[in-house]
């Protein structure tokens, strides 16, 4: 593979989402006059009576938060998917133009701490641990259930990305359907299974020699981090496992224990190059769990995904009119530079 120098106008293919990706690391050094970030770090209590996720308080449903400890989880009171659904919500296909289909589903709120000024990132190696079990709890019992096809699990942090409470938490949403990237993803790895005598898309990313040697940003015996070679997001990185492996649901122990390590080390490393607790995007992408392609679910490897929507300390990367009409997101920063970035930091220099 020839050498790749900053700067370089590139498309490059994201073979998972099926679509090209614009590296345009030059569009960086644009001269800036727009708006740049207010400084959003605030003093946060450790418990806030008028927070709905603290223990001990009273949601809006009227129920009260028990006095919990560590991670909690419970239905949210405002879902956005429900098997309550009204029967009129069915599959219709009369008007071609006008289909409709039902959207049934679950959704649960994830606390990470009972501390309100908690994050990710300040929990302590059990707690986070702790997390990381609960996840894979979650995803499991979701799956049971009946009518569930896909479980997502996903963090939305901070201000930025317009997170209105503060509360350390997380969210899932299991769906009645396989979502639209979740059905893209699986099709890609299954036809690249069937063309490659059953060898799995992400390994053969993973194991790359381009990546191995330039996109590495740290490995371990189970999982490594790398920033993907058609990263979206200027800072975006991957967690995935050493081994192929389709969900949390088949991981050991000591697995889940060194992707809790992993993880913190990451959000830790977006703390420091961004000089604050940095605003993320997490996404879990586990298989779906839809009993009708059970065969093409084998071939899903587990990822985990962060997009921190930052640029730099004081400019957010937006969605603007070239992207949202064309759905090819330009990346400003060299992948290759980010990963090399993110590999200097040592994320045991983090503190709260």
């Amino acid at each position: 593979m020839r050498t790749r120098k900053t700067g370089n106008w590139e498309r490059r293919w994201h073979p998972l989402l099926s679509q090209w990706v614009l590296i345009s690391a030059r569009s960086a050094a644009r001269p800036w006059s727009g708006a740049k970030l207010a400084d959003h770090q605030q003093a946060v209590l450790q418990h806030d009576p008028d927070c709905y996720l603290c223990p001990r308080v009273t949601r809006a449903n009227g129920q009260v938060n028990p006095d919990y400890q560590g991670a909690y989880a419970f239905d949210n009171d405002f879902p956005s998917l429900s098997f309550d659904a009204p029967d009129d919500a069915s599959t219709s296909n009369e008007n071609e133009l006008h289909r409709t289909a039902p959207a049934h589903g679950r959704c649960r709120v994830l606390c990470w701490s009972e501390r309100h000024d908690a994050t990710l990132a300040s929990l302590d190696t059990h707690r986070m641990q702790a997390v990381v079990r609960l996840w894979q709890t979650e995803y499991q019992s979701l799956c049971l259930q009946t009518g569930i096809e896909n479980v997502l699990i996903f963090e939305n942090k901070g201000v930025e990305i317009g997170v209105s409470n503060l509360h350390p938490h997380g969210q899932i949403y299991a769906t009645s359907f396989v979502t639209d990237s979740a059905s893209r993803m699986r099709d890609a790895q299954a036809t690249h299974a069937r063309e490659h005598g059953g060898e799995s898309l992400l390994q053969n990313l993973l194991h790359d020699a381009h990546t191995q040697a330039h996109l590495m940003v740290e490995k371990r015996r189970w999982f490594s981090v790398i920033v993907p070679f058609a990263a979206r997001f200027s800072y975006e990185s991957w967690i995935v496992p050493n081994r192929h492996v389709s969900s949390l649901a088949d991981m050991q122990d000591e697995e889940l224990d060194e992707l809790a390590v992993l993880y913190q080390r990451q959000v830790r490393r977006y703390d420091l190059l961004f000089q604050r607790s940095a605003p993320n995007i997490t996404l879990l992408h586990n298989a779906p769990c839809d009993v009708a392609h059970q065969a093409d679910n084998l071939h899903w490897c587990f990822h985990l995904v962060f997009q921190p929507p930052l640029r730099d300390p004081e400019k957010l990367k937006y969605l603007a009119g070239f992207e949202s009409g064309s759905n090819n997101i330009v990346n400003p920063v060299q992948p290759e530079q980010a990963a090399e970035q993110l590999r200097s930091i040592d994320p045991d220099r983090w503190s709260s």
